[in-house]
């Protein structure tokens, strides 16, 4: 029998923007004279989900009110933040017409700015995403359709987000990358982050994607990381900086994001662990989801006949990079060069042969290794 014990049913959690929608529910409740420990919240999808709030008081004659962001077993630097939401409502001068209420949504300190094009926010416009946003304004709806004679009496809703510490917490993500400044994002499509789900990366890289395509860059290069993105830089000198977006390590679904939005130039920069994992044919380099093959290093050097003695001190390395500087040791370029034409195939195959796609490498000390694409390796660059 195994000793291994049951196995943990790992915990959804909740987006930022669920928490700001529970927020903004728990300061407009409050509004109407309730103090409930939870809110309950709807989700885009139809579910309804409880919410518990964290703190309720009034500044200046506004109710606010706060929520702990949840991020379940996939937690990200958000993870315990504080979300929180201040609603005002504005009186009518004279009995509103039938129709939805006005919900005016403004970014209050810790929430981000958006200062660039091509994101789901218009430039100088606070970092709520369109989803949140519906949250937010349906959450308030529901609560002021409780109470009409309140509603009717009112022309509009104000209602400010703030995140305590956004700031810092922001500079922990993409968010300076993506030109947003000042604070976090709103985020989520859901609701509800899964987990090791990774959503809010995969968004970024969408986002990522999206103000490239807006500021008109034609090339982009994809990096596993941020180092293999500094290097990048270096030999790519003359590209935007838009033009550079880490997909770490989400290599499949980044190609085809980027192929579906019309890039047809891509190149993709990795340093040898992620390269071969690539040329094993992985989409994703997680090492939860793929392991360095030894294997794919010794078939390819039996298929160039190299020393069996090199061959066999693979073994003994327990990383790509201990592999890479054995050969680089040996001068044994060749098997470097296979590999990197191996894992050109596996992008190809992953892009489903569409556009153009080169292969980036350079040594841990910044060497240009190899760069290219279906022909072969290239001599230049550009």
């Amino acid at each position: 029998m195994s000793s291994a014990g049951p196995i943990k049913t790992l915990r959804s959690g909740y987006t930022t923007g669920t928490c700001a929608a529970a927020a903004a529910q728990g300061a407009a409740l409050a509004l109407l004279g309730h103090s409930p420990k939870g809110v309950a919240v709807r989700l885009p999808l139809g579910e309804t989900v409880t919410i518990p709030l964290n703190n309720r008081w009034w500044e200046k004659g506004v109710p606010c009110c706060t929520v702990i962001k949840d991020g379940g077993d996939d937690p990200d630097v958000t993870h315990g933040a504080v979300i929180g939401a201040c609603v005002k409502t504005v009186p009518a001068k004279e009995k509103r017409k039938d129709g939805p209420l006005p919900i005016i949504i403004r970014g209050g300190r810790g929430v981000g700015l958006v200062t660039k094009p091509g994101l789901p926010v218009k430039a100088g416009e606070p970092a709520i995403n369109p989803v949140p946003r519906k949250m937010i304004r349906r959450s308030l709806r529901d609560v002021f359709a409780q109470n009409t004679s309140s509603r009717e009496a009112l022309s509009r809703i104000e209602v400010t987000l703030f995140v305590p510490g956004g700031e810092q917490l922001a500079l922990k993500t993409f968010n300076p990358r993506l030109g947003i400044i000042g604070g976090i994002s709103i985020l989520g499509t859901t609701g509800i982050v899964k987990p090791f789900s990774h959503q809010a990366y995969r968004e970024t890289i969408c986002c990522a994607l999206d103000i490239a395509r807006a500021v008109k860059v034609r090339e982009i290069v994809l990096s596993t990381g941020g180092s293999s993105e500094r290097h990048a830089k270096v030999t790519f000198a003359r590209l935007e900086e838009e033009a550079f977006i880490q997909m770490g390590d989400y290599v499949g679904f980044a190609l085809q994001q980027a192929l579906s939005r019309g890039f047809r130039r891509i190149t993709v920069s990795a340093f040898i662990g992620k390269l071969s994992k690539i040329a094993a044919g992985s989409t994703n380099t997680h090492a939860g989801h793929s392991t360095m093959d030894r294997r794919l290093f010794t078939d390819l050097g039996k298929r160039l006949r190299l020393p069996q003695e090199l061959l066999q001190s693979f073994s003994c390395s327990l990383t790509a990079r201990g592999i890479l500087e054995m050969l680089l040791r040996q001068r044994s370029y060749a098997l470097i060069d296979a590999l990197c034409r191996k894992a050109v195939e596996k992008l190809y195959h992953m892009s489903r042969q569409r556009g153009t796609i080169f292969l980036l490498l350079h040594s841990f000390k910044g060497e240009l290794l190899w760069y290219g694409g279906k022909e072969g390796k290239r001599a230049g660059i550009g």
